[in-house]
């Protein structure tokens, strides 16, 4: 265990690794700490015995984890995932605090035996070019990546950490994109200039429920907030292999083969959304904002029980400090 907390605006990356392969989580605040906590114990249900360290700000109990690094001057923000690189595994799965692992994901280090990188690929993030980057390449999801210590590897999270920081610096003057606040358009940036060999991870290792969402194979690695409904929607999401998509907006799991069960959920949902079309229509402009303000019905009507917060509602797209400047 470190005995110095290591400066997070200017870290020192581990000169020698050991040679295991393992989780590594990052959680600045307290409240990102416990819920890596909680994320840890049902990563250890399918997976007993896999290394977990947590890289974090806060003291945290030595004896739950494998290995614990402390940082200090975090940004508390998307920048501080980045310090996944102080993980000192040889081959390491960075997964974000809100994914639940569902079943062993042993085949993901066997992955990583053979390439640098793998990362899941996005169905968004095309709405923010890179220069010098074409659109054929994609963007990663970093709530889920994998890593192997190759010489390729060799200053790539000092390369990520100066990426971000010179498109987070473009958000000033009365400029903002939401993009240069986040880490995924960096990582994209840092792995096309690298010389990581790359693996694309399926949806089933990074399925993200608050949108459309496609599968194929069991899905081992759910990634999502919405603790209360996790466990009913990876048990229908896994009660049948094979083509299949989840449509949050109707909360139904839709396939070639739908169960019953299924079908009945789908009959209803698009009722719901079909009446709401049309009272949308009838109803008068000040009626239909004072409906919108009542829970009961959006919940009735916008069932997205796994949606994320905005940017414009989560300090971290938009979080600055006197270190920033």
């Amino acid at each position: 265990m470190p005995t110095q907390a290591i400066d997070a605006r200017n870290p020192r990356w581990p000169a020698e690794t050991k040679p295991v392969s393992g989780v590594v989580y990052v959680a600045t605040g307290a409240a990102y700490v416990q819920e890596a906590r909680d994320a840890t114990v049902r990563l250890r249900k399918f997976n007993p015995g896999l290394p977990v360290c947590l890289v974090t700000d806060q003291p945290s109990e030595p004896a739950f984890w494998d290995e614990l690094v402390l940082i200090e001057n975090p940004h508390f923000g998307f920048r501080d995932k980045v310090l996944m690189g102080l993980c000192p595994f040889e081959r390491f799965l960075f997964l974000d605090t809100d994914t639940t692992v569902l079943a062993d994901i042993a085949e993901l280090f066997e992955l990583l035996s053979r390439f640098d990188f793998a990362g899941h690929q996005l169905f968004e993030g095309h709405d923010c070019p890179v220069e010098g980057i074409p659109d054929a390449f994609p963007e990663f999801n970093t709530g889920v990546l994998g890593f192997r210590r190759s010489p390729a590897l060799s200053g790539f999270f000092q390369a990520w950490l100066a990426n971000y920081d010179a498109f987070y610096a473009l958000n000033r003057d009365g400029n903002y994109h939401y993009s240069n606040a986040s880490d995924q358009k960096s990582l994209r940036k840092t792995v096309y200039e690298s010389g990581l060999r790359i693996a694309i991870l399926g949806p089933e290792f990074n399925f993200t429920p608050h949108h459309v969402d496609f599968a194929c194979g069991q899905v081992r690695i759910l990634h999502s907030r919405g603790w209360s409904h996790i466990g009913e929607l990876s048990a229908r999401l896994n009660a049948r292999v094979g083509n299949r998509a989840y449509v949050p907006r109707l909360d139904v799991v839709v396939s070639n083969d739908m169960p019953a069960s299924e079908l009945l959920r789908l009959w209803w949902m698009s009722s719901l959304q079909i009446f709401r079309q049309a009272a949308v229509r009838l109803t008068p402009l000040g009626l239909r904002d004072r409906l919108r303000g009542s829970a009961w019905i959006r919940r009735l009507f916008l069932r997205n029980r796994f949606i994320e917060p905005t940017p414009a509602l989560d300090s971290k797209w938009h979080r600055s400090s006197a270190k920033d400047e």
